[in-house]
């Protein structure tokens, strides 16, 4: 029998199920998330001099059960989430099983049904101390930088603190205009969309909403098929259109991936495989649209995964928010999935006569300017549900975590695994109001604050950074790739961050390697209680 290791315990029946039907004998035993973690409190940072994280420990109980099962099992396969925080349980697996099988495989699902289960399996490749260098170096910057920098009554964090920066230099809004324009040519009318910032607000929205714009001509035209969405797309559109919280979302798609029902929610590709883009369209086509397989968008090179997609049938016709959180998310990925098979012609209008028009009905300058350079535009192609082919003019009022979501996804603040725990702690921290503008909590905390992590490019140069190690950090073994992945991050970070950082660790002196199984006491202990057993006389009952 065969071991597969994964993280969710929720997700092991499904698993287990799988496998029997692909004629797999094996056993699915869960991790529960990390079974190594670093302490909660950050009153002692627990990285020495050489960011060698000594205070990190194992979950005794867990890496009991994983060696018991693994004394056991022919081979050992390690499916846990094919993402950099899946690639870091799965090293650790790796390590409290080395004794036992020293060349565990690594299995990437992209979805849990039998066709990319039996292609992961497939597709298994040694795994990797490589793969895990991403996630342990962003593991010791970010718990340094909250253990340098936080406050008793002051929380900064890597993400957190730049979204708070982001919020104050871009001045967003909960207002978003959607403006229609009449065509000359008699056809469908002209729309554009604009967030109420600089040069317009709530109060110029709700003018621009009651106006009667004049009519407007064709400027160009080009051919288009919409790619697929990735998850910050995905959740963006839940949170926007099912009155969810990001977290909320990104809950509902990752319970929808346990159970067989999603492909992987953790995709940071807008785009596809041809064997995925092929299920996708038959599964659309089973819902009453053709959808062509190969106008989907291939996902690029790097990508591990696939854009998210919904797996077994799906409604198409009923309004998303009517079927509840979870299926109203799957229909919303499946609605914008049938666009991405299809073509449709874009249209521009030419709208500088909008200029004289607003001026005449006393907007200033800048926002007559502003509202005729907004992208004016209309398709034309096949039907796909949820079509508003005829729309009106309106102002809407969005949740303010969707505008940060939106906000932290272009910046690329995060990763799909994070995004709706950042946001959510974020919105907790009360640091903002209803209409997006700093509480007096907010102001004091950005002052507070290190100019340079308030700059979400730092934030997103150091995410960067950690995903592309120099070769360099192999060479030394007395050092994991991880400490000199996360040393060279700290040394190219500017002074007002560097030099705190160093200081907090320099105290500490060097420790050594530590084997997580003999720490534990547990080197071949099972194997010997095993071994015990086997050699005791058996039980003969004795005849009266």
């Amino acid at each position: 029998m065969d071991l597969f290791v994964i993280e969710a315990p929720m997700k092991a029946r499904t698993l287990e199920n799988l496998l029997a039907r692909l004629g797999f004998s094996a056993k699915v035993q869960a991790t529960k998330g990390h079974f190594f973690q670093m302490p909660k409190s950050l009153e002692t940072v627990g990285i020495d001099v050489q960011m060698r994280e000594f205070a990190r420990v194992g979950d005794a109980g867990i890496i009991q059960r994983l060696r018991a099962e693994a004394q056991i099992a022919d081979n050992v396969i390690i499916a846990t989430d094919a993402d950099a925080e899946g690639d870091v349980i799965a090293w650790d697996v790796a390590e409290v099983i080395r004794d036992i099988h020293p060349n565990p495989l690594r299995v990437r699902l992209r979805a849990l049904d039998d066709v990319s289960v039996k292609e992961a399996i497939n597709a298994a490749v040694p795994v990797s101390k490589a793969d895990a260098v991403a996630g342990r170096t962003r593991a010791i910057i970010d718990r340094m930088i909250g253990a340098g920098f936080s406050r008793p009554d002051l929380s900064v964090g890597r993400v957190g603190t730049a979204l708070l920066g982001l919020l104050d230099k871009a001045k967003p809004s909960v207002f978003k205009m959607q403006l229609v324009a009449p065509s000359k040519d008699g056809g469908r009318p002209w729309m554009a969309e604009a967030p109420c910032t600089a040069p317009f607000d709530e109060s110029v929205g709700r003018r621009l909403v009651a106006l009667q714009f004049p009519m407007l001509a064709i400027g160009s035209q080009r051919t288009i098929c919409p790619p697929p969405g990735h998850t910050g797309d995905c959740m963006v559109r839940a949170v926007d259109q099912l009155d969810m919280s990001p977290l909320e979302a990104s809950d509902a798609m990752q319970n929808l991936y346990e159970v067989g029902r999603l492909s992987y929610p953790r995709a940071g590709s807008r785009g596809m495989s041809t064997a995925s883009a092929a299920r996708v369209a038959e599964l659309l086509r089973k819902a009453g649209y053709n959808t062509d397989p190969t106008k989907i968008a291939s996902k690029a090179p790097e990508g591990v995964h696939d854009s998210p997609h919904p797996i077994g049938k799906v409604d198409l016709n009923s309004p998303p928010a009517q079927l509840g959180h979870a299926e109203g998310v799957r229909a919303l990925i499946a609605r914008d999935l049938v666009k991405s098979g299809q073509t449709y012609i874009e249209e521009t209008a030419v709208a500088a006569g909008l200029i004289p028009f607003l001026t005449s009905h006393g907007f200033s300058p800048a926002v007559a300017q502003a509202v005729a350079s907004l992208n004016w535009r209309r398709e034309s192609g096949p039907r796909y549900p949820g079509q508003n082919s005829w729309p009106k003019s309106e102002l809407q009022e969005r949740r303010a975590d969707a505008v940060i979501l939106e906000m932290a996804v272009e910046a690329n603040l995060g990763r799909p695994s994070t995004w709706g725990k950042h946001i959510e702690r974020f919105m907790s921290r009360n640091l903002i109001d209803d209409r997006m503008r700093l509480t007096a909590k907010g102001r004091a905390w950005l002052a507070r604050s290190p100019a340079e992590l308030l700059d979400p490019r730092v934030s997103a140069a150091i995410e960067m950074a950690c995903e592309r190690p120099r070769p360099d950090a192999f060479t030394d073994p007395s050092r994991e790739p991880w400490e000199i992945n996360a040393e060279r991050i700290v040394k190219a970070l500017p002074p007002g961050l560097r030099q705190p950082l160093e200081r907090m660790v320099a105290h500490e002196p060097a420790r050594p390697k530590v084997d997580p199984v003999e720490a534990l006491g547990l080197r071949n202990s099972t194997l010997a209680e095993i071994e015990a057993r086997d050699a005791s006389p058996a039980y003969v009952p004795q005849e009266n």
